[in-house]
C-alpha cells in the first residue's frame, strides 16, 4: 500500500443524530470497561465508602498509618481472601483502578500487597507449612506485604550483592549485606507497629558457588517485633504518596529451606543439592516475573485518575462563569486542552483494559509476556501525569486543594512513575527486546488498517531497522542505543493504542457510540504522528497534502467530540467524589464548608444616613 493509496480513506460526511445518550454512554462505558462493568461498578462502590477522604491537618506518618486499616476493611468487603484477590486479574485490577482514583492510601500498599507478596507465593511457592502460614496472615492483611528488590547501590538485574548462603548444618539459609551499597532502599517496612512479610531478592550461595538472585520468604516484623538480625531506619518523608519508606540491612539473618521461592525451576533439599532449570543470569528475570502483574495493575490506575480528573475538571468548567461573563467550557483553549487529553486518555485506557484482559485469559504467555507491561506502564502513567497537570492547572486555585483529589492523584502518580521499575529503565528495556522480535500484535487485530496507524507502524518499523543495524539516524534525535530504544518502545505502545481504541470501537454495537470512539482513536492516532511531524517530514513520510490532510481530520475530530465532551466523560462512571469540583453545585458546596447558609448574605449594601 503506497501513501497516495491512503487518501481513499475519508472522514464520515455528517454526524448521525443521538437517539438516546445514556444509550451511548453505556455503550461507551463497555468501550471503556470491556465486559468488566459491572465488577467496576461493585468495586468503585465498596472503595468510594473507605474513610480516606483528602483531610487537612494530617501528619505525614498518620496518613502512612491509614493504609493498613483500609487494606484490611476492603478485603472483608469484597468477602474473599487476599490470596483469592491476588490471584484474580480482574477484580485485582479493579481494585487497583478504584482505590487510586477514591482511596489513593490504600492503592499504595495494594500492588506490594497482591501482586508482590501473595503473587510470588503463588507463583513461585511449594505449599509448605512455613509459606501457607505467611499466606494466612496475609490473606486479611494482618501482616502486611511487600518486597524488598531495590539496592542502595542500584539495582542492576541479575548483579545484586545482598546474598543467602546456604548453611549446611542448619539447613537453611543465612540472609546477609556486605557492604553499603547492598542496602535494601525504600521497602514500605518503617512502622514499627505493623507486621511485615517480605520477599527479598538475594544472590543464592551455595558451597561457595553462586547460583545467581533468587527471591526468598522473609517474616521480617511480627507482633513480637523484627527479626533477629534486621537493621531497619526510617528513610525522610516524600512531599506526597506517603508510606513508611525505609533502608534495611541484614546481619546473619535465619532463613528455613522453604524460605526459598524458586516455582517449578529452582529447587534445594535439606541436603543442600540445588537443582535449577535455569543458567544463573537468567534466574533474577524468573524471579522477578511477578512484578509484570504489578506494572499492569500500577499502569492501570494510573489512568484510572486521568479518567477521574477530567470528569471532574469538565463537571467543574460547565459550571464556572465568572458574574454573566463566558462558560470556562466555551472558552476554545480549554476546549482544546481537554480534548487532547481525552482521546489520549481514552486510547491508553482501552490498551491498558485490553493487556488485562490478554492476561485474565492466560493467552499470549510466551517470551513476549513480560513486554505488555513494560510497554504499558510508562505510557500509561506517563499520560495520566500529564492529563492530571493539565487538569490541575485548567481547574487553577481549586486544583490546589487537596479536597479536589487532584494533588493526592499527582502524588501518588510520581511514585508510581517509578515502582516497579522506573519508566524509562522499562523503556529501555522493552525497546531492546522488540528490536529483533515480530511486531506486538493486540488479538484480533484487522489486517485492514486506516492511513494514520499505517503512519504509526512505518515509523516503529523504521525506528527498530535503524536498532538492528546499529545505527540511529532513523530514530530522530537519539544519541545511543539507550535513548533509540526509548523511542522504539514508545512507537510500539502508541501504535498499541490506537489500534486498541480502534478495535474497541469497532466491536461496539451502538451507532454513535462506535463513532466517538472511533473519532478517538483516530484523533489519538493524529496527535501522535503531527508530534513527530520532523520525523515523518525528514524521512519523507509527510508531503504537504498529506500534512493538509491530517489537519483537516483532527479538526473534524476535534469539533466531534468537543460537541460530545460531556458523553464522552460520563462514560467513565466517576461518582460525585467528596470534592467541590466533582459536585453538581460547587459554589453551594463551599458554601456548606464554610457553613454560611444563603441566608446570611446581605442583597444590597445599606447606606449611612
Amino acid at each position: 500500500m503506497t501513501t497516495k493509496d491512503l487518501f481513499r480513506d475519508r472522514i464520515p460526511a455528517h454526524t448521525p443524530p443521538v437517539i438516546n445518550d445514556q444509550h451511548t454512554v453505556r455503550a461507551l462505558r463497555t468501550v471503556i470497561f470491556g465486559a468488566q462493568t459491572a465488577l467496576h461498578t461493585r468495586v468503585r462502590d465498596i472503595v468510594v465508602g473507605l474513610p480516606d477522604q483528602p483531610r487537612s491537618g494530617a501528619t505525614y506518618s498518620e496518613l502512612t498509618q491509614n493504609a493498613p486499616d483500609l487494606l484490611r476493611t476492603v478485603i472483608r468487603e469484597l468477602g474473599r481472601p487476599a490470596r483469592e484477590i491476588a490471584a484474580d486479574p480482574q477484580l485485582r485490577g479493579a481494585l487497583c483502578d478504584w482505590a487510586q482514583v477514591a482511596a489513593p492510601r490504600l492503592l499504595l500498599v495494594l500492588t506490594g500487597h497482591f501482586d508482590l507478596a501473595i503473587g510470588a507465593i503463588l507463583a513461585l511457592g511449594n505449599g509448605s507449612d512455613y509459606q501457607q502460614n505467611c499466606l494466612r496472615e496475609l490473606d486479611t492483611a494482618a501482616t502486611l506485604g511487600a518486597l524488598m528488590l531495590t539496592e542502595l547501590g542500584g539495582t542492576n538485574g541479575a548483579d545484586q550483592q545482598t546474598t543467602a548462603t546456604w548453611d549446611p548444618i542448619a539447613g537453611g539459609f543465612v540472609l546477609t549485606t556486605p557492604c553499603p551499597a547492598a542496602v535494601k532502599f525504600m521497602p514500605n517496612v518503617a512502622d514499627p507497629d505493623i507486621p511485615k512479610t517480605v520477599v527479598v531478592t538475594a544472590r543464592l550461595l551455595i558451597h561457595g558457588r553462586d547460583e545467581g538472585v533468587l527471591p526468598f520468604l522473609l517474616r521480617l516484623r511480627t507482633s513480637e517485633g523484627l527479626a533477629d538480625g534486621v537493621d531497619v531506619v526510617r528513610l525522610p518523608d516524600k512531599d506526597s504518596a506517603p508510606m513508611d519508606h525505609a533502608m534495611v540491612r541484614f546481619h546473619n539473618v535465619r532463613l528455613p529451606v522453604d524460605a526459598l521461592l524458586g516455582g517449578d525451576w529452582a529447587r534445594i533439599d535439606a541436603d543442600g543439592v540445588f537443582e535449577c532449570a535455569l543458567p544463573p543470569r537468567r534466574r533474577f528475570h524468573a524471579a522477578i516475573s511477578v512484578l509484570g502483574n504489578g506494572r499492569l495493575d500500577l499502569a492501570n490506575a494510573a489512568i484510572a485518575s486521568a479518567r477521574a480528573a477530567l470528569a471532574g475538571l469538565v463537571n467543574y468548567t460547565n459550571q464556572r462563569r465568572p458574574g454573566t461573563g463566558t462558560r470556562m467550557a466555551d472558552r476554545d483553549a480549554v476546549q482544546r486542552d481537554l480534548i487532547r487529553a481525552l482521546v489520549e486518555v481514552y486510547a491508553t485506557s482501552v490498551l491498558g483494559r485490553h493487556i488485562r484482559d490478554i492476561r485474565a485469559a492466560g493467552t499470549h504467555t510466551g517470551p513476549d509476556d513480560a513486554m505488555w507491561s513494560m510497554l504499558a506502564k510508562p505510557l500509561l502513567s506517563n499520560t495520566a501525569h500529564q492529563t492530571v497537570i493539565t487538569c490541575r492547572q485548567r481547574a487553577a486555585a481549586q486544583g490546589a486543594l487537596r479536597i479536589n483529589h487532584l494533588q493526592d492523584w499527582i502524588g501518588n502518580l510520581e511514585a508510581i512513575i517509578t515502582a516497579e521499575g522506573e519508566n524509562q529503565i522499562l523503556q529501555v528495556t522493552a525497546g531492546k527486546l522488540a528490536v529483533d522480535r515480530p511486531p506486538l500484535r493486540l488479538p484480533d487485530t484487522p489486517t485492514q488498517q486506516p492511513w494514520h496507524i499505517v503512519m504509526l507502524e512505518k515509523r516503529e518499523r523504521a525506528i527498530a531497522a535503524a536498532l538492528r543495524q546499529g545505527t540511529y539516524d532513523a530514530t530522530g534525535v537519539a544519541p545511543g542505543p539507550d535513548s533509540a530504544a526509548i523511542e522504539l518502545a514508545t512507537a510500539i505502545a502508541e501504535r498499541l493504542a490506537a489500534q486498541a481504541l480502534l478495535s474497541a470501537a469497532r466491536s461496539c454495537n451502538h451507532p454513535f457510540a462506535r463513532q466517538l470512539a472511533s473519532s478517538a482513536a483516530a484523533a489519538y492516532a493524529l496527535q501522535r504522528i503531527r508530534a513527530h511531524a520532523v520525523w515523518y517530514t525528514t524521512h519523507q513520510h509527510m508531503s504537504s497534502q498529506r500534512a493538509t490532510q491530517l489537519t483537516t481530520e483532527l479538526h473534524h475530530h476535534y469539533a466531534l467530540l468537543t460537541s460530545h465532551l460531556s458523553t464522552m466523560v460520563s462514560a467513565f462512571d466517576i461518582p460525585e467524589l467528596p470534592g467541590p469540583i466533582f459536585s453538581t453545585d460547587y459554589i453551594r458546596a463551599w458554601q456548606d464548608h464554610a457553613g454560611w447558609a444563603d441566608t446570611t448574605f446581605s442583597t444590597s449594601i445599606p447606606i449611612s444616613q
